[in-house]
């Protein structure tokens, strides 16, 4: 594991009277116009994930978990490297109710099913060795200081697709047996072109879920209820339908 990134960083990490805040120019590892990405510590790549959950890139909320714990790790004498999985550990997908909607998904789908669980929730605890939590820009990226959303095209931008090439295209490598989960259309569209590009094979990817932001919890609690009540404004069930029914006649045979 690269734990050269985290020891650059350490001191940020574990300074007392200054402890790291969201875009905190201490982190700062590179910059393009009004783009800049910062250091947080998602560098974790878990060898033996049956599954891949792929996101855009860290929010605030997960960069300020992931580096919380991994300077609680640092202070108590842990290594770069158990800092580093501890810190991915905590901060993927962490916040509400982003966690919840994602384990809402994944359970409406049969992930639990599929990999022998009572609950989805299970891979964020118990079950931490069959699930790689990561993004298509690894580090957190901010578009004039707001979230970036997907503008500009990571595999269009020089130094996103940088990024993009020199982490998450490693992942893909190192995970040969996984199966990548694109989390919305921003995702499932960079996923579709790096199938173009020969970097991903289509078998090993499933599209169709909700990027499980908060933004999008009105629209995840209507696919996974009764569907009783008319089609929340901006939802298109079919990508998600298809989606889970590809999934479901796949991988449980149903």
């Amino acid at each position: 594991m690269n734990t050269c990134l985290i020891e650059k960083y350490a001191s940020v990490l574990c300074d007392d009277a200054h402890p790291p805040e969201v875009r905190d120019p201490r982190l700062l590892m590179d910059a393009s116009g009004d783009l800049k990405i910062y250091y947080a510590p998602f560098e974790y790549i878990n060898q033996s994930a049956r599954i891949v959950l792929v996101g855009i890139t860290p929010g605030p909320t997960q960069m300020v978990n992931a580096n919380n714990e991994a300077r609680r790790a640092l202070q108590a004498g842990k290594s770069s490297a158990e800092a580093i999985r501890d810190a991915k550990s905590v901060g993927a997908f962490s916040g509400e109710p982003l966690r919840s909607n994602l384990i809402n998904q994944l359970n409406h789908w049969g992930f639990h099913q599929w990999l022998d669980l009572s609950d989805s929730a299970d891979l964020f605890v118990r079950s931490h060795h069959l699930v790689q939590t990561t993004s298509l820009l690894r580090y957190p990226v901010f578009v004039k200081d707001n979230d970036y959303r997907g503008t500009p095209d990571m595999t269009k931008h020089p130094l996103l697709r940088q990024y993009l090439l020199e982490n998450f295209a490693v992942e893909v490598e190192e995970l040969r047996d996984a199966v990548f989960i694109g989390l919305g259309p921003q995702v499932q569209k960079v996923l579709d072109r790096l199938i173009q590009e020969c970097v991903l094979k289509p078998d090993r990817v499933v599209g169709g879920m909700l990027h499980p932001s908060g933004n999008c919890t009105y629209r995840i609690n209507y696919l996974i209820g009764d569907r009783s009540a008319p089609v929340p404004h901006a939802t298109n069930p079919a990508p998600y339908d298809q989606g889970r029914r590809a999934f479901r006649e796949r991988f449980l045979g149903t």
